[in-house]
Formats: C-alpha cells, sequence, structure tokens
C-alpha cells in the first residue's frame, strides 16, 4: 500500500461503520417495537406461550446486536457482520412486522362499522 491509498482506506473504513452502526441500530429498532407489541398483544393473535417465546428471541437478539457493536467497538480495524450471523436477527424483523399486520387485522375487525 503506498501513502495515496491510505485516505481511501480511512474511508471505505469510516463507510462501512456507518453501515453497520445504522444497520445495527435498525435491528434494535425492530427488536424493542416487537417488545412494544407483545406488552399490548391479544392472546387471541398470539397465545401466551408464543408471546414468550418470541420475546426470548427479541431479547437474545438485543443481546447478540450488543456484543456485535462491542466487538465493533473493541476493534481498531473495521469490521463486518457475515450474512450467517444476521440472517436470525433478519427472521426475527420478519416476525415483528408479522406480528404488527396481525395485530392490525385483529383491531380492524373489532372496530365497528
Amino acid at each position: 500500500m503506498n501513502a495515496d491509498d491510505a485516505p481511501l482506506k480511512h474511508e471505505a473504513g469510516a463507510l462501512m461503520e456507518s453501515l453497520l452502526t445504522s444497520l445495527l441500530d435498525d435491528f434494535d429498532h425492530w427488536f424493542q417495537r416487537g417488545e412494544q407489541l407483545l406488552d399490548n398483544c391479544p392472546v387471541s393473535v398470539v397465545s401466551q406461550d408464543n408471546q414468550l417465546a418470541l420475546l426470548d428471541r427479541l431479547r437474545e437478539g438485543q443481546r447478540a446486536v450488543a456484543a456485535t457493536r462491542a466487538l465493533v467497538k473493541a476493534s481498531s480495524q473495521p469490521m463486518a457482520v457475515s450474512m450467517e450471523a444476521m440472517t436470525p436477527w433478519h427472521g426475527l424483523v420478519t416476525e415483528v412486522w408479522g406480528l404488527a399486520a396481525r395485530i392490525g387485522r385483529a383491531r380492524a375487525d373489532q372496530a365497528p362499522s
């Protein structure tokens, strides 16, 4: 690497860090939103057992994201997160979206017409 490459490498690392931070923020947002939805989720939409199981997975996802943030912060080099590591997080976000849709449909069905 020559001296002319250093600024480009620094910019690429900063961009990667910014993108990863934004992505982890999104996961945090949706995991927290899932908890909020579960707080007000009727058992007619999702059974108590399934609510507890989803809550456990959301909290595990939050711990995994927090651990990833800690690793990124501790590293002196730019880091990426593999798709294999993020796949379960994406699955949880999809579950949260589905839960929001089911709750919305249940409320619409109960609304007076």
